[in-house]
């Protein structure tokens, strides 16, 4: 049996991410794993909907076991997310290919540049620096210092793909990587609805109101039932929802010295929040005043995400790996029963029984994914007035 996995966001799932499950089936694929980031995203918001509801609109939209990826990894650096995402599907024992979306489309070209990034010549590492000295953000940069691999250090989902290269060669994985060439409007672009938008342009339809019938265009039918439903109770979620949040922590650590602790905050990034705090009006504002040439919008937003949800440097918890399984295709239970038996890392069925079990680091991890996910479902449920659940109470999605 040749298993393929996904790692995605899914925020929301829409016809792309379909096609991407389709094209593991014609690649030779009996099963395909998806690896969804859990409450919040890797450029510091939280997500639309809850992992449970993404999860439910993969299974429907083809995936076969649907598994969580913690928070600490799924909001951290692109590197970062990559290396870590990889190491858990490396530690799966069963994924024999992984699938990604890019706008380039050619896996030669990606991974030639990621050879590059990863052999670091000194020409390359002088050129970095001295991009860096003129003020330069760390993505542009790096595509200045490496002019050859310019053009496609611009795309996101480029810049994504090339991470998961260099986690693969890194390791000496021997999953097989593959990539899809992102079809559509580009990823930048939150205004157009069409049959194959990104999952930007389908946040900014639901942000301005536009009707489910209107959406139908980028979602699969039963996808869009499931997400009707959940917004038709919650609303969306937004950064601007942990506004109060956001600042009363601001408030609280005070000085520039105690804000560096959190991950993503650097020191010019501390003295900023500090001396403009007194213009506070909401997360998205806040993070567009602090935001400068040489920080991007989404490493701000990251570090706000870092401060709210406590994350500090944390080495042990950065070694520590784990997954917990959110949903399966009932006809996939076999797969399931795969994963447990050749995971190397802990595959978290039933959360109440099985946190005990696990390792010191592991359990400390855990903990943090449950304290994220209940501020998430929190906040939810003090936007709607829905009755606040637990994440520990949550059954597995089948479908």
């Amino acid at each position: 049996m040749k298993t393929a996995a996904i790692i995605g966001e899914f925020n929301p799932f829409h016809n792309g991410h379909k096609l991407i499950i389709e094209k593991a089936r014609r690649l030779g694929a009996d099963r395909v794993i998806t690896l969804v980031s859990g409450d919040y995203m890797q450029r510091g918001v939280p997500a639309v909907t809850d992992r449970h509801v993404r999860a439910e609109m993969a299974l429907l939209g083809g995936a076969d076991v649907v598994l969580s990826y913690p928070t600490r990894y799924s909001t951290s650096s692109a590197e970062s997310f990559a290396s870590h995402a990889v190491g858990i599907l490396e530690r799966l024992g069963c994924v024999d290919m992984l699938l990604f979306g890019s706008e380039s489309g050619d896996l030669a070209e990606l991974s030639r540049c990621a050879d590059a990034l990863i052999s670091e010549t000194d020409g390359y590492k002088e050129a970095l620096r001295e991009a860096l000295r003129s003020g330069l953000s760390f993505p542009k940069a790096r595509a200045k210092a490496l002019p050859e691999y310019a053009e496609i250090l611009r795309s996101p989902n480029n810049i994504l793909g090339i991470e998961y290269l260099k986690a693969l060669k890194r390791s000496g994985s021997r999953i097989q990587p593959h990539t899809c060439v992102r079809e559509g409007g580009s990823y930048l672009d939150d205004k157009s609805l069409t049959r194959l938008s990104s999952a930007a342009a389908v946040r900014h339809a639901l942000a301005v109101g536009t009707s489910f019938p209107g959406l139908s265009v980028a979602l699969p039918e039963d996808c869009l039932e499931v997400l009707k439903k959940d917004i038709g109770l919650y609303g969306i979620t937004t950064e601007n929802d942990y506004s109060l949040l956001l600042i009363d922590r601001l408030w609280k650590l005070g000085e520039p010295e105690l804000l560096v602790h959190y991950q993503d905050v650097t020191e010019d990034l501390a003295h900023t929040i500090v001396k403009h705090r007194n213009l506070f009006t909401n997360f998205d504002e806040y993070a567009q005043r602090c935001c400068s040439k040489n920080l991007t919008l989404s490493h701000v937003y990251r570090a706000f995400l870092h401060i709210i949800l406590d994350f500090r440097e944390d080495p042990g918890l950065d070694r520590a790996l784990y997954t917990q399984v959110l949903g399966f295709r009932r006809e996939s239970e076999d797969l399931l029963a795969l994963i447990r038996e050749k995971a190397e890392i802990p595959v978290i069925v039933n959360p109440p029984q099985e946190r005990e079990t696990l390792p010191p680091d592991v359990r400390r991890l855990f903990d943090e994914e449950m304290r994220v996910s209940n501020l998430y479902e929190s906040v939810r449920s003090q936007k709607s007035g829905v009755p606040f659940r637990n994440v520990l109470t949550k059954e597995l999605v089948k479908v």
